[in-house]
């Protein structure tokens, strides 16, 4: 496969579903891994498992739509682990429904969680993974 010791890995939404798989696919390459999710029951079963399979690990909750909590996750992170080498912006909301039953909050909600999380943690971030010499940054939709 590929080795990822001495990178550190930020996955937001880890805490279910392809956040948790991501998570635990680079930590299993060797990568530290920050966690972060706003459910902080869901984080810690992420948490858990990514221990479980052997990989360094800890758990951040943040909202990706609140600037103030994206820019303390990234002080955080940095205290705790130095540089990030890799960002997944994977936190991601999806509405089910025509569009013409949309509200303008679920809009809000829908647009805030998917684009402008995305800039908030590459806003953030990318200061904390600059003068590495790698760095990733992996956008899913």
């Amino acid at each position: 496969m590929f080795s990822l010791n001495d990178k550190v890995a930020l996955v937001t939404g880890a805490s279910q579903g392809i956040g948790r798989a991501t998570a635990l696919t680079l930590g299993g390459a060797g990568a530290k891994l920050a966690l972060v999710g706003r459910d902080r029951t869901k984080l810690d079963e992420s948490l858990k498992l990514v221990r479980e399979a052997g990989a360094q690990a800890e758990t951040f909750t943040c909202d990706v739509r609140d600037e103030a909590q994206v820019k303390k996750l990234a002080e955080d992170v940095a205290k705790r682990f130095g540089k990030v080498h890799i960002l997944v912006n994977n936190a991601g909301t999806a509405i089910r429904k025509n569009v013409i039953e949309f509200s303008l909050e679920e809009w809000r909600a829908l647009t805030d969680t998917n684009i402008t999380g995305v800039f908030l943690m590459c806003k953030y971030m990318v200061p904390h993974m600059k003068g590495e010499g790698y760095g990733r940054i992996i956008n899913l939709t």
